[in-house]
């Protein structure tokens, strides 16, 4: 029998497997084997079996397969078919997309160690109190392991030495416990108790076998919906992912679900996890010990082995595509793998992608709306304030209506979420005389003013991580007058604390949460009111319900309007119309919507609450430019040495292969946006585009399938 196995190995030339010789019948499709590579004993993953022909073994000899390590198969057949999909459709090695499935290396940490136990041999008449309290335990039974002894009894290793020198007790070792049978996933609750719109969702989507997309509006109580369908997969012993667009929301989805389960039958996946940390869950995972996994896109490839449901909450969310290899979508991927599991996909937002939204019209997906706030509540009053009539003085961004709004939340004792989608103090500097921007010398993009805990303002380029001092003058014409220009969160923060000097404020950015732990007690402040108003950028409009907010804004809508990108419209649109859901989610809210474009489609459409409307519409655009999901895209992305001539090179391999093949489709070369010259990309779009790959040189290049990113 010849055996297909990935190894644990970098190394060029076996990225997609080697064959190896198998004589053992425990040999599985997904276990973890020994072999040798090299003359060195190496760990990999059987993919596939099969019988060698007769007359093979003369034309060359496969090493063996030297042991098998540990009892059941790391990777499921689901997952082996995943696997083998990734490589193919994203376009990478089959190493490389292994790389979610398994927590780093090396993989035989994944496997349970020999168990350390004890065992009774004769009763003992006097002792100390901790020796009496061991021996009770363990008199009766057959054995117990250490670890029970040391949390029921609190032994310390003394304790239990002076027992075993005494033959009092007898240490065992047993092998590990690696059962996969999974456990009862029992409720603490029972159902949600739904409103007349969420019933009728839940049972349209529990009818339908094939994909639902629930299109809800903000506050209309999916997240209710999501747990009747968790449940009905506990009741069947079926596990059930759940993945949220951020890690930092992982926490507060956490909060949403203990009331369902014991925190026990709860893990948790993401990559800010400690190598350690990544290992208990996976293993907890695999033995079947959690009925429901949260986490962010990682999360998909739990090792469950009984998968019943998957749900991608806010599933609009761009941060669901992987910028690394494998450069997976988690949407087409859950996909395919609810396909081989026979598990079912759920997806929900307020305001759905284009390409869901269009799968919903071809009849891929199952439709299912909620049109209405939990218990009817009426959605926020939005205000549009045309900024291009505003005089602010020194307290850009902010306009007179909206500090008169959030001085009126203050009086009242409520709460406001302020949201910009720019972190620091400002946009930029600029030179009052060139009126040209400080630039950073690794990208030419303008750098961004900062504080740094100690108060010391500096510039950061946030694409290269590039930082340097604010300059005394200007680096092009020598003059002294170079001012902050635009606003970030911290200067918002500076403006704020200037004009509510007893508000109570928080920042919600990138530079002060880094871990999920920082948005618990974020959320936690807001909750139990020890905050007034809550600024920041995207994390502040991503599904958090804070019932004591009743003001939200947008203090400038218009920042990513102009960007170079197809899908930039539909982008801030999303932004401000999940903003508006924080808003009066327990009393009547409002929201302001600061701009300088108030007749553009997205604010209006926003700003009316038509999501519908503005879906059709921007589909239609999208069909009649021929952009996704009206045609294919692909991006090659290359870098490293002389960018500009092999991507020019590479653009006439792609320009040659579209009129040899008559392909309907079309190709542009440009440096990236972001990449100061030194990275270029070419992007191809059209129809029916997989088959020019294989007439490409694709060995030097990063082929990224589907991008979102094509800046």
């Amino acid at each position: 029998m010849r055996s297909l196995i990935l190894l644990n190995s970098r190394s060029p030339g076996i990225g997609n497997g080697l064959s190896y010789e198998v004589t053992d019948d425990t040999v599985k499709p997904g276990a973890l084997v020994q072999v040798q590579l090299r003359k060195k004993a190496a760990e990999g993953i059987v993919l596939a079996l099969e019988k060698r022909a007769q007359d093979e073994k003369e034309t060359y000899e496969l090493k063996p397969v030297e042991a098998v390590l540990g009892r059941y198969p790391l990777l499921s057949e689901p997952h082996l078919k995943l696997l083998r999909w990734i490589a193919g459709y994203y376009y990478c090695s089959l190493r490389g997309a292994l790389t979610p499935f398994l927590p780093g290396p090396p993989w035989r940490q994944l496997i349970p160690k020999d168990r350390v136990g004890y065992r009774a041999v004769k009763g003992m008449e006097r002792g100390g109190k901790k020796q009496m309290l061991v021996m009770e335990y363990a008199e009766g039974r057959d054995w117990v392991s250490h670890d029970e002894v040391r949390e029921h009894t609190g032994a310390t290793p003394a304790v239990l030495k002076k027992l075993i020198e005494g033959g009092f007790l007898a240490e065992e070792i047993r092998p590990p416990d690696e059962s996969t049978d999974g456990y009862d996933y029992r409720l603490l609750g029972g159902y949600p108790t739904f409103t007349k719109a969420q019933g009728e969702a839940y049972e349209s989507i529990k009818k339908e076998t094939k994909p639902s997309l629930l299109f809800g509006v903000t506050g209309s109580g999916k997240t209710e919906v999501y747990a009747a369908l968790i449940a009905d997969a506990a009741a069947k012993k079926q596990q059930s992912i759940l993945l949220v667009p951020e890690i930092l929301l992982t926490e507060h989805t956490i909060e949403r679900f203990v009331r369902l389960f014991d925190r026990e039958k709860i893990a948790i996946i993401h990559s800010r996890l400690t190598p350690a940390a990544k290992r208990l869950e996976w293993m907890r995972i695999h033995r079947g010990e959690a009925a429901l996994i949260i986490g962010s896109r990682s999360a998909l490839f739990a090792p469950c082995r009984n998968l019943g449901l998957v749900i991608m909450d806010e599933e609009h969310e761009w941060t669901y595509k992987n910028e690394q290899t494998p450069r997976y979508h988690a949407r087409e991927t859950a996909e395919m793998l609810c396909q081989y599991a026979g598990a079912k996909l759920v997806m929900g937002s307020a305001t759905p992608s284009i390409e869901s939204w269009d799968r919903t019209k071809t009849g891929q997906y199952h439709l299912a709306r909620i049109g209405e706030r939990y218990q009817n509540r009426p959605l926020p009053t939005v205000r549009v304030v045309d900024l291009a009539n505003v005089k602010f003085g020194s307290l850009y961004p902010f306009s007179p209506l909206l500090i008169q709004a959030i001085e009126e939340r203050l009086n009242k004792g409520e709460q406001t979420v302020l949201f910009l989608n720019r972190r620091g103090i400002a946009s930029g500097v600029l030179c009052l005389d060139c009126r040209r921007r400080v630039v950073s010398p690794e990208t030419q993009l303008p750098f961004t003013l900062h504080r740094s805990p100690n108060g010391r303002p500096y510039l950061l380029d946030h694409f290269s991580g590039v930082t340097a001092n604010v300059p005394e003058k200007c680096p092009h014409c020598q003059s002294v007058r170079i001012i902050p220009v635009g606003a970030g969160t911290q200067k918002l923060e500076d403006i704020v604390t200037t004009i509510f000097p007893k508000a109570r404020v928080l920042r919600a950015d990138s530079d002060t949460l880094q871990h999920p732990e920082q948005m618990r007690t974020l959320l936690k402040k807001m909750r139990e009111r020890d905050a007034d108003i809550l600024l920041g950028t995207q994390s502040v409009v991503k599904g958090l319900d804070l019932p004591g907010v009743t003001l939200a804004a947008v203090l400038l809508a218009d920042v990513g309007l102009s960007l170079p990108h197809f899908r930039a419209g539909e982008r801030v649109f999303q932004l401000m119309t999940q903003l508006t859901g924080r808003s009066g989610r327990a009393v009547p809210g409002d929201v302001i919507i600061q701009t300088f474009r108030p007749l553009a489609a997205e604010v209006v459409a926003a700003s009316e609450h038509r999501t519908e409307d503005y879906l059709e519409s921007e589909l239609k655009i999208r069909q009649t430019l021929q952009y996704p999901p009206a045609s294919q895209m692909i991006r090659f992305i290359i870098n490293g040495d002389r960018p500009e001539m092999r991507a020019r090179t590479f653009y006439q391999s792609v320009q040659k292969a579209i009129t040899e093949m008559n392909t309907e489709a079309s190709a542009t070369v440009a440096p990236t946006f972001f990449g100061g010259g030194k990275v270029w990309h070419i992007i191809l779009r059209g129809k029916n585009l997989r088959p020019l790959l294989s007439k490409l040189p694709l060995e030097d290049v990063t082929t990224d399938i589907d991008p979102i990113d094509v800046l």
